[in-house]
């Protein structure tokens, strides 16, 4: 008989697959049901009921879907649902969904999830992605159009995107205060997306899971804490204060994709230095696509990058822990500090946009910013896309007033609810008035905006369309970025009414 040694240390780990699903069911739950409060209480039952039906319907998608796959692929169905714990995938993709997304939408994103983001590559333990992530990716890129506008106002993460993410000090505090200060943004008392918003949950929910051993501590605490330190070192630099590093790590998702996205055993290094790496790297991206790119918030982008990259990480690390030790440290400051010197060269060169923040309206609309404008749109040029409509409701023969619409951003059933369906797009509408003799336009109203809010008001904000008067078909207005479709159907409403005016 051969006996084979293998020296010490050795580690086993006290707890099971199911007893760390179990445990993760709990916290994730936990979550959920402060956002079914917290919605229920702010905005009715018919809001706290949504979020209920929105966990409902991407649970049982998800169920669905991977039971479909067992029976397909020849496996026990019920023995496969059990040890796929398809649920959590998604409870995590609808908790980082908006509560105005459709039905139909985080359904189809479920599937999608659970299917491309997971079964395919082999089922659960085999995924390169993490599946909710890719679920939600998914959701914001190809069904952005189809959110209801049921909670209207812009997020924390939308209210700043309209400074890129770079402004003063000043800003920032306004900016906190417009959502009850850093008190109330640590007791999740504001709206973004469903489950990221109490601080001190999340927090809670991390403690218990790394004491009971869930998850690695090093994932959370170093990616979270890249993003405070990276963020309060830029801050300091540009003059913006601690609090805009608070205002990063509190607002968007930080805090849920650090405790329970980024923590993935599946999708993360399986050394400690592996895993401190790729945290920094997660924490590194973060802010660099909150700085440099049109996403409000840049967390599960900056996960998918570093799915892609712990393979390599791994490979990096490997070899005897103990006896590499000195080598393995030496990498780990040597990647840690790549990854700072990157992201803080890219804070180095964001611009600090100044501007204005008011206080919110009592409509619960997004705050009035100063906004920054993109290339100009020619009112002689090609708008027909937005299918303007101008119809005259007055004229005493020197001027004339035009009620006129175009197609926004949302889409519409035929019945005019909003949904998935997509028949129809909304319509922006305004009146506008025009000087008969010289083909001017002497006034313009919003009566109704289509778009999405938070984003594309910001081009319907009373100076922006003030800015239109004086204007011609020969004319340029201005294109506010971040909200150019908006720009386009409003530019679209005032070239009907003045072809409608010189009688085109």
């Amino acid at each position: 008989m051969k006996f084979v040694f293998k020296p010490a240390p050795h580690y086993r780990s006290p707890q099971s697959t199911s007893g760390i699903m179990r445990d993760l069911t709990l916290c994730l739950l936990a979550v959920a049901v402060f956002s079914v409060v917290y919605y229920w209480m702010n905005y009715g039952s018919e809001v706290g009921l949504r979020v209920l039906l929105h966990l409902a319907i991407s649970v049982c998608c998800a169920l669905c879907t991977e039971a479909i796959w067992f029976a397909c692929t020849k496996q026990k169905v019920v023995d496969g649902l059990l040890s796929s714990y398809g649920w959590v995938t998604a409870i995590i993709l609808t908790l980082i969904s908006s509560v105005n997304v459709s039905h139909y939408a985080l359904g189809v994103s479920t599937v999608l999830a659970i299917l491309f983001g997971k079964l395919v590559f082999g089922g659960f333990g085999q995924n390169i992605f993490n599946p909710a992530a890719f679920g939600a990716a998914v959701l914001m890129s190809t069904f952005a159009a189809s959110n209801v506008d049921l909670v209207s106002g812009a997020t924390p993460t939308q209210a700043i995107n309209a400074f890129s993410w770079m402004t003063t000090a000043d800003n920032v505090n306004t900016l906190i205060g417009n959502y009850g200060g850093l008190g109330n943004m640590f007791l999740g008392q504001y709206v973004s997306t469903m489950g990221s918003t109490c601080a001190v949950l999340l927090l809670l929910c991390m403690v218990f899971l790394i004491v009971r051993k869930d998850i690695d501590w090093q994932l959370p605490v170093f990616y979270i804490g890249t993003v405070f330190v990276l963020t309060l070192l830029i801050g300091l630099m540009k003059g913006a204060g601690i609090n805009y590093a608070l205002f990063h790590v509190l607002a968007g998702g930080v805090l849920f994709g650090g405790v329970f996205m980024v923590t993935d055993p599946v999708t993360s290094p399986v050394t400690i230095p592996g895993k401190i790496l790729f945290a920094i790297g997660a924490g590194v991206f973060t802010v660099i696509f909150r700085l440099r790119s049109n996403m409000p918030d840049g967390v599960l982008y900056s996960i998918l990058i570093m799915n892609m990259l712990y393979p390599a990480i791994d490979k990096i690390f490997d070899g005897n822990q103990i006896k590499n030790a000195g080598s393995i440290l030496k990498k780990v400051l040597i990647g840690a500090c790549c990854f700072l010197v990157v992201g803080l060269g890219i804070g180095a060169i964001a611009e600090v946009k100044e501007g204005s923040v008011a206080s919110p309206s009592s409509s619960g609309s997004a705050p009035a910013v100063d906004v920054s404008l993109g290339t100009p749109i020619s009112l002689s040029g090609d708008l027909a896309t937005y299918k303007a409509e101008a119809e005259e409701i007055s004229n005493d023969g020197s001027v004339a007033t035009y009620h006129c619409t175009a197609r926004g951003f949302g889409l519409l059933d035929p019945d005019g609810i909003a949904s998935h369906t997509g028949h129809e797009y909304s319509r922006n509408e305004m009146d506008v008035t025009v000087d008969l003799a010289t083909g001017t336009v002497t006034d313009v109203v919003l009566t109704h905006f289509g778009d999405t809010e938070g984003i594309g008001d910001i081009a319907t904000q009373e100076g922006v369309l003030a800015g239109h008067v004086g204007k011609t078909l020969n004319d340029e207005v201005d294109c506010v970025t971040s909200a150019t479709y908006t720009s386009e159907s409003i530019a679209a409403m005032l070239q009907a009414a003045l072809n409608a005016a010189a009688g085109n």
